[in-house]
């Protein structure tokens, strides 16, 4: 879900595996419904992101693809574009200036990043961390001019990577060591901190912050062990 422009959008994987769109203008309860991709087309839990005039939605599609799909602001016409071949969970993505960014995990259990400049289609790909070290689908933030990814890594671990925008040289921290974490994680930017909450391995909420900067993490439990699911 996001806001756009004086309307709330959500997308969501519809019946049949079809990926659908609703929106409604802010302060109305009168939905709208669009269909972004028939049956067949979407199997995973979608993630969008509002970039200027345009609502752009990205999911995992037939045979382990990764699809990217977009529209104009006040149009129901939905364009499809082939991101990857290999993706194995729900996508995070992201957009900023006049760049896409995704970040999905494929089947070797590898966390792949891609970009597009925005209007060309053409899609760039580049290997996050470790191979075989990813096992939740990742979170993605854009901040202050880098790109920041957060994952569950192997032996329940919580890790974070980042980028300055425009290299491909990507930057490990461990947020939390082995056996701590249980689900894929959830991050946003508040002013100068990176915030992060996950599940952890004894079924408690967990919360960390760092500074933006420092490699410092600070862990915090919002419930305690039991609480969550």
């Amino acid at each position: 879900m996001t806001v756009n422009h004086g309307s709330v959008n959500i997308a969501v994987q519809g019946p049949h595996n079809s990926l659908l769109f609703y929106w409604a203008v802010n302060g109305t309860s009168t939905w709208h419904e669009e269909t972004v991709a028939g049956a067949n087309t979407t199997y995973s839990a979608p993630a969008m992101t509002v970039n200027g005039n345009s609502v752009n939605i990205a999911a995992e599609g037939p045979g382990n693809s990764l699809l990217f799909f977009w529209a104009f602001n006040g149009t129901s016409t939905w364009h499809k574009e082939h991101v990857y071949g290999d993706a194995f969970a729900a996508p995070s993505i992201t957009a900023h200036g006049n760049a896409f960014n995704i970040a999905v995990t494929s089947e070797e259990h590898q966390l792949m990043f891609f970009w597009a400049t925005i209007g060309t289609g053409t899609w760039h790909a580049e290997t996050v961390g470790g191979a075989s070290d990813n096992f939740s689908g990742p979170s993605m933030t854009f901040n202050h001019g880098s790109v920041n990814i957060v994952k569950q890594g192997t032996g329940n671990t919580l890790l974070f990577f980042w980028a300055v925008n425009g290299t491909a040289a990507w930057h490990e921290e461990v947020v939390a060591g082995g056996g701590t974490t249980d689900a894929a994680p959830s991050m946003t930017v508040n002013g100068n901190d990176v915030n992060i909450s996950t599940v952890g391995t004894a079924n408690q909420l967990l919360f960390y912050w760092a500074a933006n900067g420092t490699a410092t993490w600070h862990p915090e439990t919002v419930a305690g062990p039991g609480s969550v699911a």
